[in-house]
């Protein structure tokens, strides 16, 4: 019940959501991405494309980055004549161009899609971090002060904005910290006087310490994530029966009318609302502690009633409200005699008696773009009201269409 409950929420995958494919690469290439995107912890697909986001969609880093990298390649360029000044600013706008090329189309595409196009600017990073740490190095062997003095400031700043940024994925930061930060000391030991070693072992204690602090956030990160997510789904869960509420119905309803709309030829769905029959008497006669025991008897057997895609809400006292998409008029009447049929079994909630008691379904089936969510919960409504005075067990189908025919 955990499971679908948790496909409910978009937790795991779901049969009316394209599959996330993030995890079916091949090739070393694609290994060495997965092992450097991955979080310090086990996660979801939903926590890893938001940490993904969070990290990658930033722009204004990208073009500071690229912006300090073409002022000390211009002033390197100036000061010493050489053609690794050109070569390094000529890389420099190519891997910016890449990144915002990258983003553009990752920006363009569905969200589902997006996770394994992050791969490009993942390697792309790491192309920068290379590039940004050899141009401090060359700026750090030319001897000259002013160089010396715009590469130290660089590389800080390059270290503190990765340990910063990067927190989302602290492997890749922590491989490009190490690219980005180190040359630069290592740059003044072998082409400088001796004693700039010291500057090499301040870089690397830098570089380990702001790694520490980026895998600190990391954590701190993903706890926050994990909170939210938990208070999202307890805001939108029936504490008693452990199935959603009126809040997520609601949502989900709006999504799925929203598709619609959205989507020419997106296939009907369903919305079933049912009342148990017979439920006011358990109460009366064995008190509240055996209904409560009852709804949640009620919920585990409706929900082995309904498909995986399906959704279950109970939405107060003895009502339930089911979503069904990609369903016909004929599929939904299964479904409602299925659970008319499963809740009509006699209960054993531990009262030293059988408990039976009855439900009453009413259906309506959305088949055209423009369905309100309130009109089709009115009409499913309406629809129960006949079925219940028909008698006990009955589903009643209501009103198909915008225009109520």
């Amino acid at each position: 019940m955990l499971h679908r409950f948790r496909n409910s929420f978009g937790l795991e995958p779901r049969a009316d959501r394209a599959p996330n494919t993030f995890g079916s690469g091949t090739g070393p290439s694609w290994r060495i991405f997965f092992w450097m995107s991955t979080p310090s912890r086990l996660d979801s697909p939903e926590i890893r494309e938001r940490l993904f986001r969070s990290m990658f969609e930033r722009r204004l880093p990208v073009l500071f980055g690229m912006l300090t990298s073409l002022v000390t390649g211009i002033a390197a360029l100036v000061i010493t004549g050489a053609l690794w000044p050109i070569v390094w600013i000529a890389t420099e706008l190519f891997l910016f161009i890449g990144r915002y090329r990258s983003l553009d189309k990752i920006a363009a595409k569905p969200e589902h899609e997006r996770l394994k196009s992050y791969t490009s600017l993942v390697y792309f990073g790491m192309g920068w971090a290379l590039i940004y740490g050899l141009g401090q190095f060359a700026c750090a062997a030319t001897g000259n002060d002013l160089l010396i003095v715009m590469a130290a400031i660089n590389t800080a700043g390059a270290v503190g904005n990765i340990a910063s940024r990067n927190a989302p994925l602290p492997r890749f930061g922590m491989i490009a910290m190490v690219l980005a930060g180190l040359p630069f000391g290592l740059g003044l030991y072998l082409f400088n006087a001796p004693e700039m070693l010291l500057v090499f072992v301040m870089a690397t204690l830098l570089t380990g310490g702001m790694v520490l602090v980026m895998f600190q956030n990391h954590d701190i990160m993903l706890r926050m994530i994990n909170a939210e997510q938990t208070n999202h789904i307890a805001a939108r869960t029936d504490r008693l029966t452990e199935l959603p509420n009126r809040i997520h119905l609601e949502e989900r309803l709006a999504e799925l009318c929203e598709r619609m709309a959205r989507t020419p030829g997106t296939p009907p769905f369903a919305v079933l609302c049912l009342d148990l029959d017979g439920f006011k008497a358990v109460n009366d006669q064995h008190g509240h502690a055996a209904g409560d025991a009852l709804l949640r008897a009620v919920a585990g057997r409706v929900i082995q009633s309904i498909r995986d895609r399906d959704i279950a809400c109970r939405v107060g006292g003895d009502e339930f409200v089911f979503l069904l998409p990609d369903t016909s008029a004929a599929e939904a009447a299964f479904v409602a005699s299925r659970l008319i049929a499963a809740i009509s079994r006699p209960f054993d909630i531990g009262t030293g008696q059988l408990i039976r008691v009855g439900g009453s379904v009413g259906s309506v089936i959305a088949a055209e773009p423009g369905e309100q969510p309130q009109d089709l919960l009115d009409r499913a409504d309406q629809a129960l009201y006949l079925a219940k005075a028909a008698g006990k067990g009955v589903h009643r189908e209501g009103q198909t269409g915008t225009n109520g025919s």
